[in-house]
């Protein structure tokens, strides 16, 4: 019996995993790790949307595949390439849309993924380690969860795709000779057999900046009452919004929430804090925790620091209201400290 606490997976057709498992297969047993690296990527761009493949194993560590969705997902890649941030660094889970499937021993399955494979009398590959395959979904600011029907259909289109692709890369490592991290051969959208590299074409998949949080309304804050709080012209406060390590297990999946917090920039105490859900900005997040540093303090102060361009112009509206100065700082030395302590405290949980 499954206990109240249980993650519920998304509903995917029986035949769907069959297919899914089966391709998974395949691709374990060609292991085309053993002669593909980061240089070797394919895009795909089709009816599933746009992905970019990587084959993972070549370390011997980790053995798969991940396919990076959309503009966020080819922007983490081209800043993991680019060795911006190691693949294990909390940016990978708190920023990565991407689709992996990953070999694993039997034991590492979860419960759910157990009852599938029950349910398909599923044997692994002949092959030793037995391992199994084991797949997640990645959105960012949620943490690593089941596969949709939607994402299971593109899984299997990747899958299909990227193995007749490293069939043909074995033939031909030449092929990628001297190109560029920005540089991707995409799948041809439709082809003539036999299928050949020379049907693919190269694309230079350019970094798009993230959208910029929208601008807050003031409109949802008390703006009259707020300003009853006299203004202290010494005093200044720092404010900052990140991701929080500790998640959130809401709704029909878990989430790591926005978490800002504000200091004073003289004492360092910590005025106040505010988590965010997924459906809200980092720049929502700080702006109620604002509100919150006011009310608790009494006060508003003549200046407020923030280390981020993207949520000190989105606080303009709310601050030209509180007659605040927004001040963008390099480093906010006092919320930083209260930030590590914070993470260190999440660390334990």
């Amino acid at each position: 019996m499954a206990r109240k606490n249980d993650p519920v997976a998304p509903p995917v057709p029986l035949e769907l995993w069959r297919e899914l498992y089966d391709a998974a297969v395949r691709f374990q047993l060609l292991a085309p790790w053993r002669w593909m690296d980061d240089d070797h990527r394919l895009g795909i761009d089709n009816q599933n949307g746009l992905r970019l493949l990587c084959v993972m194993g070549k370390l011997g560590e980790v053995f798969g595949l991940a396919g990076y969705r959309g503009s966020g997902g080819a922007n983490f890649l081209l800043r993991l390439l680019r060795g911006e941030f190691p693949s294990d660094a909390p940016e990978a889970g708190y920023y990565q849309d991407a689709l992996l499937v990953d070999f694993v021993p039997r034991q590492e399955l979860r419960k759910q993924d157990r009852a599938i494979l029950d349910q398909l009398q599923f044997q692994p590959a002949a092959i030793r380690p037995r391992l199994f395959p084991k797949f997640f979904s990645y959105k960012p600011g949620y943490l690593p969860w089941f596969l949709e029907e939607g994402e299971a259909r593109q899984v299997l289109d990747d899958l299909e795709k990227v193995t007749r692709f490293a069939e043909l890369v074995r033939a031909q490592p030449e092929f990628f000779a001297e190109r560029q991290p920005e540089e991707f051969l995409f799948f041809p959208p439709s082809f003539t057999e036999p299928l050949t590299l020379e049907q693919f074409e190269w694309h230079t998949i350019a970094p798009v900046p993230p959208p910029a949080d929208p601008p807050v309304d003031p409109r949802a804050f008390d703006i009259a009452g707020l300003l009853k709080a006299p203004l202290r012209p010494d005093i200044a406060w720092e404010l900052t919004a990140f991701y929080s390590r500790m998640s959130i297990s809401e709704g029909p999946r878990p989430y790591w929430p926005k978490l800002a917090l504000g200091a004073d920039a003289g004492s360092g105490m910590v005025l106040s804090f505010q988590l965010g859900k997924p459906e809200q900005t980092m720049s929502e997040a700080a702006a109620r925790c604002l509100v919150r540093c006011i009310e608790a303090a009494g006060y508003r102060p003549a200046t407020v620091k923030l280390d981020s361009i993207n949520v000190s112009r989105a606080l303009v509206p709310l601050a030209v209201l509180l007659r605040l100065k927004l001040v963008q700082a390099k480093s906010l030395p006092m919320a930083n400290e209260a930030r590590r302590s914070l993470g260190a405290f999440d660390r334990t949980r």
